[in-house]
């Protein structure tokens, strides 16, 4: 008969790596929370996989649980603002800007004007169309005061841009084939790392309206709270484990 060694320790180590996963999942929690009112933001969601057994020591294998983030794309409330500078996506795709360490992308439409008169983002990175900033007429404004009332900026739901009704760019809306790979940075933007760009074709830009944060901050603190009471309950299987290997330390040395 095959001779069966335990290891104490591999108890141990399920119960870290569930702590870790919980760490993770507080963390993406505590920050979906803190961008309940960022426009276009999507929540973060954090899940698992068992993969393939590794080694542990010379002779003990297991499986072990790979955490991972991953963005949830379910579509946000439209908030009329009622500027036509102001432009939301429902459906599928991003806005592609140009930041100075190259495209990024974002779901946030509450565009500006700035000094030379480009379309950008409340940080000022130029919004593309046909894969170039879109300068805008200056006179476009009434008074200096941008409203629904001045006609002259239009967007199609398909995203093309006319002034006096004179298309002059579309705005580039590109989805990915891989959204494991496309990550935050920060600035309400994600970069691509590795994800292949695709031109969205599932959407409607709707013009004058701004999308929210898709976080239910029910929903959210209800997990903080259930995140709390796993890590308590993982909290007294480490001490259960520790309490075990001392009495199998104490009956080997006697």
């Amino acid at each position: 008969m095959a001779e069966i060694r335990i290891n104490p320790q591999v108890g141990l180590l399920e119960a870290l790596e569930a702590a870790q996963l919980l760490d993770r999942k507080f963390t993406a929690s505590t920050n979906n929370l803190a961008n309940i009112d960022t426009p276009g933001y999507k929540r973060d969601g954090v899940t698992f996989h068992e993969v393939l057994m590794r080694k542990i020591g010379p002779r003990y294998l297991k499986a072990f649980k790979e955490t991972y983030a991953y963005l949830d794309a379910q579509q946000g409330f439209l908030e009329p603002t009622h500027n036509p500078l102001h432009f939301s996506i429902v459906g599928e795709g991003f806005f592609k800007v140009q930041t100075p360490k190259g495209i990024a992308y974002t779901r946030a439409g509450n565009f500006t004007i700035d000094s030379e008169r480009r379309l950008v983002t409340p940080q000022g990175y130029p919004v593309l169309a046909n894969g170039a900033p879109v300068v805008l007429d200056p006179g476009m404004a009434v008074e200096g005061l941008v409203t629904m009332d001045n006609l002259k900026l239009r967007v199609s739901p398909e995203g093309i841009l006319s002034i006096d009704g004179t298309e002059i760019a579309r705005l580039d809306v590109v989805t990915f084939d891989d959204f494991t790979k496309v990550k935050k940075a920060g600035e309400n933007l994600y970069v691509s790392e590795g994800a292949q760009e695709i031109v969205a074709i599932n959407y409607e830009i709707r013009q004058g309206f701004v999308e929210k944060s898709n976080v239910n901050p029910i929903r959210e603190m209800v997990n903080l709270i259930e995140i709390q009471r796993s890590f308590e309950s993982v909290q007294r299987s480490i001490r259960g484990l520790d309490e075990t290997t001392e009495k199998l330390i104490d009956t080997t040395r006697r």
